[in-house]
């Protein structure tokens, strides 16, 4: 009888430790050379296929760092659209989505609007 339990016992804690979730890390997302306002008109990172919104940001202003939630093998898409304000900026914005240390994807833009859309699979 105590056997029983005891084999009982292992598989429940077997069964509780293959079901835990992987552990989520953080994609950051850095807003960065940016020498005049800069609006944030719309950042949006969604979980594909499932849509389901990471983080979704309007109207912010200036050098920015983001971080979201994220877990290996998931698929991202990126949408963005910002703008500088001013005559002449002196740098290109950039906007750098970083990874464990690594930058998965940057866009820049020296028209003063940075827009777009990027699809990135975590590793």
């Amino acid at each position: 009888m105590l056997l029983s339990i005891l084999i009982g016992c292992c598989f429940l804690t077997a069964c509780h430790k293959n079901s835990t979730p992987a552990p989520a890390n953080k994609l950051q997302i850095v807003i960065s050379n940016v020498t005049t306002t800069l609006t944030i008109y719309s950042f949006s990172v969604t979980e594909q296929p499932s849509s389901d919104t990471l983080i979704n940001i309007y109207s912010q202003l200036g050098n920015k760092t983001y971080a979201v939630n994220v877990k290996s093998g998931e698929v991202l898409k990126l949408h963005y659209f910002l703008e500088l304000e001013g005559l002449d900026p002196a740098v290109q914005p950039v906007i750098s989505f970083i990874y464990d240390g690594a930058t998965m994807a940057s866009v820049t833009s020296d028209s003063g609007i940075i827009s777009g859309d990027k699809f990135i699979t975590i590793p």
